[in-house]
């Protein structure tokens, strides 16, 4: 039977933001991995309504970095592209894993990256006055995740996740 995880995220400091839930393929000491099936329904508190992902997605959830990683997968578990959210490290309780989504993205599609939202970013900072802390840790998270991408750092520079997911129906 599949070990089904809800995901929270809220804008700072407490704002729900989106939720969903998965199957956990696996969770070690760094990290937790999720996947969702196709048509999966993510639930957007901020714009009340309900977004369905038509492709089955992976999603890597740190324990100790600054970020999250959204991977759209095929049906033979190849990763289609990628979105990675600059978060607080995130955390597990009662089924639930919870972050700090800290509005700026770093994302790839047809083998480029680029960062998004980094307007919004610097808008929310100043609205809701984020800590110089949390503003420090955001950008030394994107050059974290920046290092990591290019050291092929998992889930980075992975081209099937299938072993994965044979091993998680224990």
């Amino acid at each position: 039977m599949p070990n089904t995880i809800t995901i929270r995220s809220y804008k700072y400091p407490d704002v729900p933001y989106v939720e969903y839930s998965g199957e956990l393929l696996e969770e070690t000491s760094h990290y937790w991995f999720v996947k969702c099936p196709q048509n999966n329904i993510l639930k957007h508190h901020i714009k009340k309504k309900e977004i369905v992902y038509q492709e089955a997605s992976l999603h890597f959830f740190s324990k100790y970095h600054g970020y999250t990683v959204s991977i759209a997968i095929n049906d033979k578990m190849e990763p289609l592209s990628m979105f990675c959210n600059i978060s607080t490290p995130c955390t597990y309780k009662d089924g639930f894993i919870t972050y700090i989504d800290i509005d700026m993205d770093y994302v790839k599609i047809n083998q480029e990256w680029y960062i998004k939202n980094s307007d919004t970013y610097v808008t929310n900072s100043r609205t809701f006055n984020y800590p110089i802390q949390l503003t420090n840790f955001a950008v030394v998270s994107l050059q974290e995740l920046k290092n990591n991408i290019a050291d092929n750092v998992f889930p980075f520079g992975v081209t099937n996740f299938s072993s994965i997911e044979k091993y998680s129906h224990k």
